[in-house]
C-alpha cells in the first residue's frame, strides 16, 4: 500500500520537474538575446505614407458635463438687486464670477457672486433676469482652450484704393 502511494506521488511530481528546468533556460536565453533593430521602411512604404487616407476615423463627440450645483436661492430682494443663496460648500463660490440660476431646465437669471458670506449663506448680485426662491445656482463651465472662430477674427486692414483714372473719350 505504501509502495502504491509512493509510485503515485512520483508519477505526479515527475512531469513537473522538466518544466521548471526549461523555464530557467528560456529566461536565460531571452536575457542573452540582444535587442533587434527596427527595419527602415522601404521607398514604396515611404511614398505610400505620404498619400492622405480617404477613410478617416470618426472623432468621438465631446462628453456633456453635468453642471455642479453651487446652491439654492432662498430669498430674492428685487429692490436692492441681490439674492440670498444657501449652499453646503462655500469654498466652491468664487467672488466676482458669473453664475446662472435655473428653474425647470431653463436659465432664468444671471448672478454675480459677492465676497459677503455667512455660512451656509452667500449673497449674489442680480445682473439680469428674474430669479425666484427655490431655483438652483451653478457656474457655467468655460472651455480652457477655446478654438479660434475663423469668422470672429478681424479682417485685415484694406489698402486705400488708388483713384480711378478717367480715360479720355478719344481712347475709348
Amino acid at each position: 500500500m505504501k509502495r502504491l502511494r509512493l509510485i503515485l506521488i512520483v508519477l505526479v511530481l515527475l512531469p513537473s520537474l522538466p518544466s521548471c528546468a526549461g523555464k530557467k533556460e528560456k529566461l536565460a536565453r531571452a536575457a542573452a538575446m540582444p535587442a533587434q533593430k527596427v527595419p527602415k521602411p522601404s521607398f514604396l512604404q515611404q511614398c505610400l505614407g505620404k498619400i492622405p487616407n480617404p477613410f478617416h476615423k470618426k472623432q468621438k463627440p465631446p462628453t456633456a458635463l453635468l453642471p455642479q450645483w453651487t446652491g439654492v436661492i432662498r430669498m430674492v430682494n428685487s429692490a436692492e438687486h441681490f439674492v440670498l443663496i444657501e449652499t453646503n460648500a462655500i469654498s466652491t463660490a468664487v467672488p466676482g464670477e458669473t453664475y446662472l440660476s435655473v428653474a425647470k431646465g431653463l436659465e432664468t437669471a444671471s448672478l454675480r457672486m459677492t465676497a459677503l458670506r455667512n455660512p451656509p449663506f452667500l449673497i449674489a448680485d442680480i445682473i439680469s433676469g428674474d430669479p425666484s426662491p427655490g431655483e438652483k445656482i451653478y457656474r457655467p463651465k468655460v472651455n480652457p482652450s477655446p478654438t479660434p472662430d475663423p469668422s470672429a477674427t478681424p479682417a485685415p486692414a484694406k489698402r486705400a484704393a488708388a483713384p480711378k483714372k478717367q480715360i479720355p473719350s478719344a481712347q475709348r
